[in-house]
């Protein structure tokens, strides 16, 4: 009896797209099952073009995290990070359009959609959010669907529709080894995740007041021994932003606000990092910081 021979590994990057605030980050953890991209409801939380390690059977996805396309004020920031979103087009295998039917399609989902119109590998659509009741537009994406190579609808806060959405991304990737070792997740280093980790906790503790700008530089990230033997991880940082009155607020009536900036940036540094830390921050004016 003869064997079945054995299917060919495929393996390749797709490119998640989208307007702000869609989902594409809190979707990339999920896929990854680990923290590869913080998550904020500021817009434009993501920065950089970061990807995501999914290994399954016979193949892997590589997915690619980008800023969102977003309508506002135009300035170096917001220009820089539309240009990313478009250069993380180039050589991937396959794009993920990720939309949000829960909001009406508006100019940004256009914005999207022009460049997408510029695609010749295979875009797929993915509606997010398949747990809330009202998706108003969900019949207008579903009706624009047909000028997709497939469509997925999925929630990742209670993971339906994640696996069949792996598995229909994989079916469009081309045969190739492996792209990383199968024990890697991001392509991240550490003291880049280090890094986000803090700014993450800046934006949620803050809200919508601390400025794009605000920028987290690594002064030290150094292993460290207490007295009594037990190793951790000694973690210098400063926030920097562009003004006095930002700092002032950063830094909080009785130093209140670095505090539980700190506080809630550890505890998700060592839930990360599994080990103990202690961070040191400190906030200081930069008025070259950013654009």
């Amino acid at each position: 009896m003869s064997e079945t021979p054995a299917l060919p590994f495929r393996a390749g990057l797709a490119a998640l797209i989208g307007r702000t605030n869609v989902g594409k980050s809190t979707l990339t953890n999920a896929l990854v099952g680990h923290k590869v991209s913080i998550v904020t409801p500021k817009p434009q939380t993501t920065r950089h073009v970061v990807h995501g390690v999914v290994n399954g059977p016979q193949f892997q996805l590589v997915l690619v995290d980008t800023p969102g396309f977003f309508k506002t004020k135009t300035s170096k920031l917001v220009t820089e990070l539309h240009r990313k979103a478009r250069e993380a087009l180039d050589g991937i295998d396959l794009v993920l359009h990720v939309v949000d039917p829960s909001r009406e399609i508006g100019e940004e989902d256009q914005m999207v959609t022009q460049v997408l119109s510029h695609v010749k590998q295979p875009r797929i659509l993915c509606l997010t959010k398949f747990d809330l009741r009202r998706r108003p537009a969900r019949k207008a994406w579903l009706e624009r669907g047909r000028d997709y190579a497939g469509v997925a609808e999925v929630s990742a806060r209670n993971g339906h529709g994640l696996p069949e959405l792996k598995s229909l991304l994989a079916g469009f990737l081309p045969e190739h080894p492996p792209l990383y070792p199968p024990e890697d997740f991001t392509n991240a280093h550490r003291d880049f995740q280090i890094a986000e980790l803090i700014r993450e906790q800046v934006y949620l503790q803050t809200g919508q007041e601390v400025p794009y700008r605000t920028v987290i530089e690594l002064d030290a990230v150094e292993e460290a021994t207490t007295r009594d033997g037990q190793s951790f991880l000694h973690i210098k940082a400063s926030v920097l932003t562009p003004n006095d009155r930002y700092q002032r607020m950063l830094i909080g009536v009785g130093a209140g606000m670095i505090r539980a900036i700190g506080t809630s940036a550890r505890q998700e540094l060592e839930h990360s990092l599994q080990r103990k830390v202690f961070l040191d921050l400190d906030v200081l004016v930069d008025k070259h910081v950013g654009g």
